[in-house]
Formats: structure tokens, sequence, C-alpha cells
């Protein structure tokens, strides 16, 4: 995995908003206690459909967020990409 920028983020959330913690890491930054493991059964399900490269890059979010922890909402977070 590479090191994702914020904007790697979002293009690889695109079009997996759900309404709930995936859409608040997207249009916000925000990464909440709910974000890894909703990240984790976003990945598992892409996985069983056969999207094993969807999957792995939902996967390279994952160790994102973990990498970067909790935090809330970021100021600026769409301008920066």
């Amino acid at each position: 995995m590479d090191d994702l920028t914020d904007n790697d983020v979002r293009e690889i959330l695109r079009p997996h908003r759900d309404g709930g913690p995936i859409s608040r890491l997207y249009a916000t930054g925000e990464i909440a206690e709910e974000t890894v493991p909703t990240l984790g059964v976003l990945s598992s399900k892409l996985d069983d459909k056969g999207e094993h490269e969807t999957a792995e890059r939902v996967a390279d979010v994952i160790s994102y967020a973990n990498s970067v922890g909790e935090r809330p909402p970021v100021n600026g977070w769409t301008s920066k990409v």
C-alpha cells in the first residue's frame, strides 16, 4: 500500500457513501469509533462479490484511518483535495 492522500481516500470512498461513517469520512474527514469496523464490513462484502481490487483499496483506507486515528471533522477537508 502506498501512503494515501486525503484525495485518494475521497476517490476510493466516493461510490461507497452510506449516509453514515463512510459518508462522514468522505465528506468531512471525520474518523469515529465506528468508521474502521464499517469499512471492514464494506471490504469483506466487496471481496465476497469478487471485487478484490476494490476491497483492497478499501483496506488501504482502513490502514489510513488506523494510522490517523479518531478525529473530528477536518476544517477545509474538501478544499484540500
